[in-house]
């Protein structure tokens, strides 16, 4: 995140590392996207190169340039949920919480590990092809694009492709660490509403002295908590609208080219582009269940916190005690914490399976539109 700029940190302007992000930006727009958007209209009369259009390059840079902007402009908040991290790893009380802890880590460290590479991966591949079929091809360049200079002669034609292969790169780094760092945001607060529910199990062994002081303890954490996860979910949820949004366009284009390159007879590497569309399909589905698992498991978490209230001996409790476990419930009950695509719906692995069907109907339309 610091080579693409959007590593949280405090922004001034006669610091360096602020403008880093502005490189990761020029090369996804002038050389990904924006050229790719402005060719759209002079290739609308063809179906297949306006499905190549946008279930390539165009659609996944542009949510890679929306994430690095909404990133770096909550740099602030962004800043301030990592030092609530820091604290809870610094105030762990007992075994049993840090071992949560610790696990959630190894789990967040392993899913960074694997998105950034399957995401670098997919550049490198599609690089890779593009650059070993530009002889068989029509289009001479990485993405097919629309530029307001000559690509074909020297040195504009060497520059436009590294500049495409870089714009290839940032956007697949920025893919693959705003999801894994949102994920462990996510994933921490679930750790945190696990430690509140061992809280809760073990606290009819805490005498009358201290239960008054110990459930107050409770209630102010696990506000504490709703208050982390709404930070998140109030700078997120309108970049994750838009890359659900993008990510259901992207599949419906990217298996129905997979299935138009299966009636192609003459195609030459026609396995090693449907490879590659399906390694495409895999990546981006990966990404989309990242967000549905952390979601459904966030919800899951806070909402189990009102069982887990309710279990308690609250019946051995004083009148005002018994009220605090009542604060805890209608809060997890009421208002359960979750992550939103701009508001409109959670993520939650039903989402997902909505998504793939909704994909594949969109792709019989389109099927039905090239016959």
């Amino acid at each position: 995140m610091r080579f693409t700029g959007i590593w949280p940190e405090e922004r001034k302007w006669n610091k360096c590392s602020s403008y880093v992000v502005l490189i990761p930006c020029f090369m996804m727009l002038c050389f990904g996207c924006g050229p790719q958007t402005v060719n759209l209209p002079f290739i609308a009369h063809d179906l297949n190169l306006v499905v190549e259009n946008l279930s390539m390059a165009n659609m996944t840079v542009t949510i890679s340039l929306v994430k690095t902007i909404t990133f770096w402009i909550h740099g602030k908040p962004l800043k301030f949920l990592l030092k609530c991290i820091a604290e809870d790893w610094a105030t762990a009380e007992t075994k049993t919480e840090r071992e949560t802890m610790v696990n959630v880590a190894n789990i967040v460290r392993k899913a960074t590990i694997s998105c950034t590479m399957v995401c670098e991966l997919v550049a490198v591949f599609y690089v890779s092809l593009r650059l070993f079929l530009l002889k068989s091809s029509d289009n001479n360049l990485i993405y097919r694009g629309y530029f307001l200079y000559n690509t074909s002669v020297s040195p504009n034609y060497e520059l436009t492709m590294i500049g495409q292969t870089l714009a290839a790169v940032y956007g697949a780094a920025v893919y693959a660490a705003v999801d894994t760092f949102i994920a462990m945001l996510v994933l921490h607060a679930c750790g945190q509403l696990s430690n509140l529910k061992n809280d809760l199990k073990t606290i009819r062994l805490y005498d009358r002295d201290d239960l008054q002081a110990k459930l107050k303890k409770i209630v102010d954490k696990h506000n504490y908590i709703s208050g982390f996860a709404e930070t998140i979910e109030n700078c997120f949820n309108l970049m994750l609208l838009f890359q659900m949004l993008g990510c259901i366009i992207q599949l419906c284009f990217q298996c129905f080219q997979a299935i138009m390159s299966l009636g192609e007879e003459a195609e030459q590497f026609m396995v090693f582009q449907i490879a590659f569309l399906c390694f495409y399909v895999t990546c981006a589905m990966m990404q989309l269940y990242l967000y549905c698992y952390v979601g459904e498991r966030l919800t899951f978490e806070s909402a189990e916190v009102a069982d887990t209230a309710y279990d308690c001996e609250w019946y051995n409790f004083s009148p005002e005690n018994a009220r605090l476990l009542i604060i805890i419930m209608c809060r997890a009950r009421s208002s359960p914490l979750m992550i939103t695509a701009g508001k409109f719906c959670w993520f939650t692995i039903l989402l997902y399976s909505q998504v793939l069907k909704t994909s594949m109907s969109y792709i019989s339309v389109l099927y039905a539109m090239q016959s």
